[in-house]
């Protein structure tokens, strides 16, 4: 016979990450038959718990709903049951050997409340009182096995087994990720000298700088000192998808909760919010098939409601309260500011209390092509203030100069970023000729391991012309990792959108991204291939907002170039120690731009043909 019990058990990379108790039960044997209350014979179960100690007071029901109280709001318990179920079975399936999920039977115990006070109806909901057999009996009543004689959801036990395994895998630190989460755990408010500490939730908050200059680790930094000292709920929204993936692959190294009610701190798309609060306050459905491309339209709606009023605040308290997980947060952390419409801005502060807003304004990345906006405008000067960032806190010294010499020969004059003295060191080497050598592989990743780093820690970058269809279009995979795979190396190819939606969990996966998801991530060794394609696409398809486009001295051709420069300093300051530049066209005007430099620079600058 086997049970065993999981407690705190995470599903890295899912909605609901966090469950409670995930019990696993298999009986193989005619020794101990475990019987329901009606004599049917169960075999084996799996059981997701969600774990409740408010007292009878602070619980309630709706039918065979449950909801408990937090902070003097409901929280619906049987949503949050429901969701951990579906997580629980999409982590198994993504990780299982057999790529296939048992079937989970989803309980609640409430460890106050006597079975006498829950609802009469048929539910899923355990009492303090409950004994084992109450516990096999209700599994049996929510089962949809068809053998009426028999309950199982393992046909054997090997198949129990594999599914065990997914939960024996750890995730591991890198080198990298123990000085990333040194820096997020370090304190970032000092109230006795910080003026912004002192009025953390009573300003909204802007932390301005270009690209290397800490904004995204000041973020999540002051958020995680949040929820960990002042038992915050905290949020952080981005565009980045992949970003998404790489700081919740943080957030579960430092076994942070993304629970309901109690503290939390969840990182997620803006279109997934937003997605969020439009079902619940009713204005989409939420299987609404054109969400994305009709956001825009979408936005526009809720907004009118909203302050029209035709959406009243206790709509939204109300929808907060059923979605309280999803919805209810203390503090927004909000990630390249600049790149926001004004739509989302609004709803943030119709939703929310502006002055529970911390921003990153990226000033030099602001690539969407959209008019830029002021997040300050209708909050008055005192409930605002701006943190100046100037110093590169990734780059090291000497690429920090590098970086520095390709802006200046990009004519991008808006380019200031200082390095931080004491982190000398760094190189640029730039590639011509066949990038995809494995002689150059070995030789980067011997760079990263010398320094005790592992692939993990290698960042590469693509255009869009690296990334291809197979499966019948259902699945995208770059050049680089169909290379990786006949050599026999493990990646994570972020080019796949359902492979972006989940995070590396090896320490030997190298991490292949798109361009357009490079910002906010970084490496030790950062590859940027074809580079000079890269720049091209981005001028050919450059955005212009309108305000641009009607100004008297709009110069396409020089906005389009600007754009294009705007956008390759993001992947240009990606990099920690070492920035590998293929050039595909050492004709093409970056290519010519960068050979130029390893000869003005040969101190910075190394040049490899592998022509």
């Amino acid at each position: 016979m086997i049970l065993d019990l999981y407690p705190s058990l995470q599903c890295f990379g899912e909605r609901f990450q966090d469950i409670d108790l995930v019990i696993f039960f298999g009986n193989y044997s005619n020794r101990n038959t475990v019987k329901t209350s009606q004599g049917q014979v169960v075999q084996s179960f799996c059981v997701s718990l969600e774990v409740k100690g408010h007292p009878p007071g602070a619980v309630r029901f709706e039918g065979n709903r449950c909801f408990v109280r937090y902070n003097n709001k409901d929280h619906d318990v049987t949503q949050q049951s429901e969701g951990q179920k579906y997580s629980l079975r999409e982590y198994i399936t993504k990780n299982s050997k057999k790529n296939s999920s048992p079937y989970i039977t989803n309980l609640i115990w409430l460890q106050q409340v006597p079975s006498s006070f829950l609802p009469r109806n048929s539910h899923n909901i355990l009492g303090c009182d409950s004994s084992w057999q109450d516990i096999i009996d209700k599994i049996a009543l929510l089962s949809t096995r068809q053998i009426p004689s028999e309950i199982a959801c393992f046909s054997a036990r090997g198949y129990l087994q594999i599914t065990q395994e997914v939960f024996s895998k750890t995730i591991e630190p890198s080198k990298i990720d123990r000085k990333r989460l040194e820096a997020i755990t370090k304190a970032a408010l000092d109230r006795t000298k910080q003026q912004y500490a002192r009025d953390l939730g009573k300003q909204l908050l802007i932390f301005r700088g270009r690209g290397g200059t800490g904004k995204t680790v000041r973020l999540i930094r002051i958020g995680y000192q949040a929820y960990d000292e002042l038992g915050y709920r905290v949020l952080f929204l981005t565009y980045n998808k992949a970003l998404v993936a790489d700081l919740k692959r943080l957030l579960a190294l430092l076994k942070v909760k993304d629970s309901a009610g109690d503290r939390s701190m969840a990182i997620k798309t803006i279109h997934s919010f937003m997605h969020e609060w439009l079902s619940a306050l009713g204005i989409i459905s939420k299987t609404q098939s054109d969400f994305l491309e009709n956001y825009e339209k979408h936005k526009l709606d809720a907004l009118k409601l909203v302050q029209g009023r035709a959406v009243e605040k206790s709509d939204i308290e109300a929808a907060r309260t059923k979605s309280s997980k999803s919805l209810s947060w203390d503090l927004i952390l909000i990630d390249e500011s600049q790149d926001w419409p004004p739509t989302e801005r609004d709803l943030i502060y119709e939703l929310y209390d502006p002055n529970k807003v911390i921003i990153a304004d990226g000033v030099d990345q602001f690539v969407r092509g959209i008019e830029k906006i002021d997040w300050r405008e209708s909050l008055p000067n005192q409930n605002s203030q701006i943190v100046s960032l100037t110093s590169s806190l990734r780059l090291k010294a000497s690429l920090c100069q590098a970086v520095g010499y390709i802006a200046e020969a990009l004519e991008y004059t808006d380019w200031n970023v200082q390095p931080v003295p004491e982190t000398h060191g760094g190189k640029v080497i730039v590639v011509t000729g066949d990038p995809m050598q494995e002689r150059l592989h070995n030789r980067l990743s011997a760079t990263a391991r010398n320094d005790g780093n592992k692939p993990i820690d290698m960042l590469l970058c693509v255009p869009p012309n690296w990334v291809e269809d197979q499966e019948e279009g259902k699945k995208k995979v770059s050049r680089v990792a169909k290379q990786y795979k006949e050599w026999g190396l493990e990646y994570w190819d972020a080019v796949d959108p359902e492979e972006r939606d989940s995070y590396p969990t090896s320490l030997e996966q190298y991490r292949i991204v798109q361009y357009e998801s490079c910002r906010g991530l970084e490496g030790w060794v950062v590859m940027n291939f074809a580079l000079d394609e890269f720049f091209e696409y981005k001028r050919q398809f450059a955005e212009f907002s309108d305000a641009e486009e009607k100004d008297m001295f709009f110069d396409k051709d020089e906005a389009a170039s600007t754009f294009a420069k705007k956008w390759v300093m993001i992947p240009l300051t990606r990099a920690i120690d070492t920035l590998v530049i293929h050039i595909s066209n050492p004709d093409s005007y970056f290519g010519e731009l960068v050979i130029d430099l390893c000869k003005k620079h040969p101190e910075v600058f190394q040049h490899l043909d592998y022509t």
